[in-house]
């Protein structure tokens, strides 16, 4: 045991004398003084010189030669993507680098979620600030950007309020539009803007039922089945099993049932034309027949 005990003092003795340089291990900067300094011809990139006339190091960058000071002052920071400098590089004001993030503020923002996204610095799902029209960032808005789901980069749009699960009409069935179109968080201006610069746009719409038919007919028909208004006020085919057109796709029916049990059919849409801002419906002309929607759940989607 005192052998072993022995053996790693000696080592650690070895390991402090070992890194403790010696005199002619030192590297040693060239002497000059500022005339001589500025003489020299063609210095390489990235030279070092010791002035003697104010004790300083200098180092050849581009064109000139650049004093290297204890406060940092001469330091150049050169800031790249996804990198904010702040700071004036003094020991009173060093340097700080952050990541930067795009879009979190009115100042920096993006065209939308998807440019962004693309810029490899904002990375994370949460609210940004957009500029759709590409002007001036005082005409900027806040939006949901989702950085993660089916490939990332999607800029939200939300319904201002849901469609109330009532009985609207008592007459006797008919196709109808609501009388009043969606409302929205945003403006038409702002919507507009949006789908202008994307290629892509997607949305859920479920549709609450008591009693009417969103889509099929209990395994009869496509007589009553729903149609659709998009925000730039194109319609949709109604009364029919296919949507010519549009990527319309009913992925649960359950209002299929056609009674008095609260039900939900769901209809997946991709259309660059969304959000829907009507709906129209045909089996809706009896006082205990119900629908709606909670639209305030499924917001509007653009990438």
């Amino acid at each position: 045991m005192k052998k072993i005990a022995l053996f790693l003092y000696l080592s650690t003795v070895w390991h402090l004398q070992a890194v403790v340089p010696q005199s002619d291990e030192l590297v040693t900067l060239h002497p000059v003084t500022t005339i001589e300094m500025n003489a020299i011809t063609s210095p390489m990139q990235g030279s070092l010189v010791f002035n003697t006339d104010n004790n300083e190091v200098y180092e050849r960058n581009d064109t000139d030669w650049h004093r290297i000071t204890s406060t940092g002052s001469e330091t150049k920071i050169l800031s790249g993507q996804c990198m904010d400098v702040t700071g004036l590089g003094t020991s009173t004001s060093p340097y700080i680098v952050t990541r930067s993030t795009p879009g979190k503020n009115q100042a920096t923002a993006g065209l939308v979620c998807k440019q962004l996204y693309d810029t490899g610095c904002a990375m994370s799902s949460g609210m940004y600030w957009i500029n759709p029209d590409g002007g001036s960032t005082a005409n900027a808005f806040e939006v949901y950007c989702d950085m993660t789901s089916k490939a990332g980069g999607w800029t939200r749009v939300e319904y201002a309020a849901d469609l109330p699960h009532i009985n609207r009409w008592t007459s006797g069935d008919a196709n109808r539009w609501l009388p009043s179109n969606f409302t929205f968080n945003l403006t038409d201006t702002q919507i507009n803007a949006i789908r202008a610069v994307s290629t892509e746009g997607r949305q859920t719409y479920i549709g609450s039922c008591q009693g009417v038919i969103h889509y099929l007919y209990q395994n009869r028909n496509f007589g009553s089945a729903f149609g659709f208004r998009f925000h730039n006020s194109d319609e949709t085919a109604f009364n029919k099993q296919h949507y010519k057109d549009t990527n319309i796709t009913v992925t649960d029916d359950g209002c299929v049932e056609n009674d008095g049990t609260l039900r939900s059919t769901t209809f997946e849409i991709e259309d660059i034309r969304v959000p829907i801002i009507n709906i129209k419906s045909r089996d809706n002309g009896n006082n205990s027949e119900k629908f709606g929607s909670l639209l305030t759940n499924n917001p509007v989607w653009f990438r």
